[in-house]
């Protein structure tokens, strides 16, 4: 592993480079192996070169990039056990699905997404980082079109989270939790989906926390599903982009 260099004082911005994003990440308390490091840097460089033509993040700026999208996405594990299989629903660019299994290569992980860039763009992605037990589902995620059975689902900003608990019935088992990484503004969707789903959807884990570097508050919120979620229409999927809501 290469050692983490401290930014020169006098630098208002650390340079793009491996060593940079490292020093990032330890700052975040997170820890790769070589081959770890390796693949989050490929994955860096192909998110920005196919960026231009694909549309595939707002955040373009390497230290916003390294925080708020592979720190943001990372931090998570140290909250919360994430269970396997999981699906990542609006992952987009793989957000937090590939940053999430670089850290934790023992998931199995589906990547849900329905635009053909992305998705294009994320069997790039796992084909060039070699990523194992992974795939992706490339259709609009509602409870007539996802029925793979999974113990987890996960989504970053994406959209209310009734939504999210509905387009995902059927394929989220008994006992299984739903996992949402929010801004703080999410006590109204908690409370709404509380009211809405009653005893079958239980909070097990609200945790607040900032993002290293940054004054960002960020939420993450755990249900879990005891009790049956069938029976109520399912919206349509949002297109947000799992960068919209946190408001940065």
């Amino acid at each position: 592993m290469r050692k983490y260099r401290k930014p020169d004082p006098n630098q208002k911005r650390l340079a793009p480079t491996i060593e940079s994003m490292l020093y990032l990440l330890k700052g975040a308390d997170i820890k790769l192996s070589r081959e770890q490091a390796d693949q989050l840097w490929r994955y860096h460089n192909l998110l920005r070169k196919r960026n231009f033509d694909r549309d595939l993040t707002r955040i373009i700026g390497f230290e916003p990039m390294v925080i708020k999208h592979y720190i943001d996405c990372m931090i998570v594990g140290k909250y919360f056990p994430f269970p396997s299989p999981i699906a990542d629903i609006g992952t987009g660019a793989g957000f937090p699905g590939i940053p999430l299994k670089i850290r934790y290569p023992h998931l199995k992980i589906t990547l849900c997404e329905p635009r053909p860039k992305r998705i294009a763009f994320l069997k790039e992605a796992i084909e060039e980082l070699r990523l194992k037990n992974i795939d992706v589902f490339e259709h609009k995620v509602v409870s007539r079109s996802f029925t793979k059975p999974v113990k987890a689902i996960m989504t970053r900003a994406l959209e209310d989270i009734e939504k999210t608990v509905l387009r995902t019935s059927a394929s989220l088992q008994d006992g299984g939790h739903l996992i949402f990484l929010k801004g703080p503004a999410v006590d109204p969707e908690i409370g709404h989906a509380q009211k809405r789903f009653g005893p079958n959807l239980k909070l097990i884990l609200h945790q607040k926390y900032k993002l290293p570097h940054t004054g960002h508050e960020r939420r993450l919120v755990v249900m879990q599903k005891v009790g049956p979620l069938h029976g109520i229409k399912v919206e349509e999927e949002s297109e947000a982009n799992g960068e919209e809501d946190y408001g940065d």
